[in-house]
């Protein structure tokens, strides 16, 4: 959730600042991921201090070289270099929100599977982009983009579900911002 700091700052500074703040972010933590991988004295003292909040998978470097935390930052430098402010801003909100709540509601209260994931959390990532598209800014001044938002968030529930290898911190913000634009350019 702390993460949510990133779309908030940038409703107040210039798109080059945000490219350069999160693109040199992006790549300090990939470059720092790659020293975990390969550096064990760097591993260790990395290990030391942030151990605690790793995922089990994060720590596996044969199969994972970078954490959920470098593929958000990665996906929050793409979408400000891809998407216009309000969408980026959006797609950004939509990864922290509804990819939080779908795992808490998911974990907590799932019963009903489909696929690898639960009704009750992906009902939890429709509700919340729902929310997220009623109070985020939007590209135009036409109503029909909350419409088109919500088609977004609903096509990206369905992507969720899909059993993809990709890290979703970077997929679901950057398969919502597509949808969004080619709904956009569709219908309107």
């Amino acid at each position: 959730m702390s993460s949510s700091l990133v779309p908030v700052s940038y409703l107040f500074v210039s798109r080059d600042l945000a490219v350069i703040v999160l693109g040199i972010s992006a790549l300090v933590l990939i470059l720092i991921d790659l020293l975990r991988k390969w550096n064990e004295p760097f591993r260790d003292f990395y290990h030391k201090f942030m151990r605690p909040i790793l995922r089990e998978h994060e720590v596996q470097y044969d199969r994972h070289v970078f954490t959920g935390g470098t593929y958000i930052m990665l996906a929050f430098f793409l979408c400000v270099l891809v998407f216009p402010k309000p969408l980026a801003i959006t797609s950004m909100f939509v990864v922290i929100f509804c990819d939080s709540f779908a795992a808490i509601i998911g974990k907590s209260k799932g019963k009903h599977f489909i696929l690898n994931k639960t009704l009750e959390g992906s009902s939890a990532f429709f509700i919340t982009g729902v929310l997220i598209i009623l109070l985020t800014p939007k590209v135009t001044t036409s109503v029909n983009e909350y419409y088109i938002g919500i088609a977004a968030v609903f096509l990206s529930t369905v992507f969720e579900l899909l059993p993809i290898k990709i890290d979703d911190n970077i997929s679901t913000p950057l398969f919502f911002g597509f949808v969004y634009l080619a709904l956009m350019k569709i219908f309107m």
